[in-house]
């Protein structure tokens, strides 16, 4: 009884190597995706970026990040994409992105300490609105902000 058990696993086992073994290795029925074009698709992106298109020049930067992480420029395009298109969080993220990958990516350190400065104005901005004018920290905040606005409005 026992050896009928085992000869009957072993026939199924060698039915199933069987059929296993019929199954044709090339695919060429099945529908691969195509590859991205990765020249065409940097050209897309920087022409979109200089016609103002940028939902598509962001999509295409995206694409970029994705193939080539390390490629810090790529980073610091999306990052100006998000300034301009008024996502400053997003923005100060990607170029901290940039420069893990690039420390010594300069225009990339300007940007982000831009936008970071016009943060903080909007911050005191928001201070001096709901703080008394008595308050020295105001008079501390009114200064700053007036500094800082002759910084921004320099660029």
């Amino acid at each position: 009884m026992m050896l009928d058990k085992l000869m009957i696993r072993v026939f199924v086992l060698s039915v199933i190597l069987n059929l296993v073994a019929c199954v044709p290795t090339n695919r060429k029925n099945v529908e691969e995706e195509p590859v991205p074009d990765l020249v065409e698709i940097l050209k897309q992106a920087d022409i979109a970026y200089e016609n103002k298109d940028y939902v598509t020049s962001e999509k295409n930067y995206e694409i970029l990040i994705k193939e080539f992480p390390t490629e810090a420029e790529y980073w610091f395009r999306l990052g100006n994409i998000y300034v301009l298109t008024k996502r400053p969080n997003e923005a100060v993220n990607v170029y901290r992105e940039a420069l893990i990958r690039n420390p010594k990516f300069s225009k990339a350190w300007y940007n982000l300490s831009i936008v970071q400065l016009k943060q903080t104005a909007f911050s005191l901005n928001e201070m001096l609105a709901y703080t008394n004018n008595e308050d020295p920290l105001h008079i501390k905040a009114e200064i700053m902000l007036k500094n800082i606005t002759s910084i921004i409005s320099e660029e």
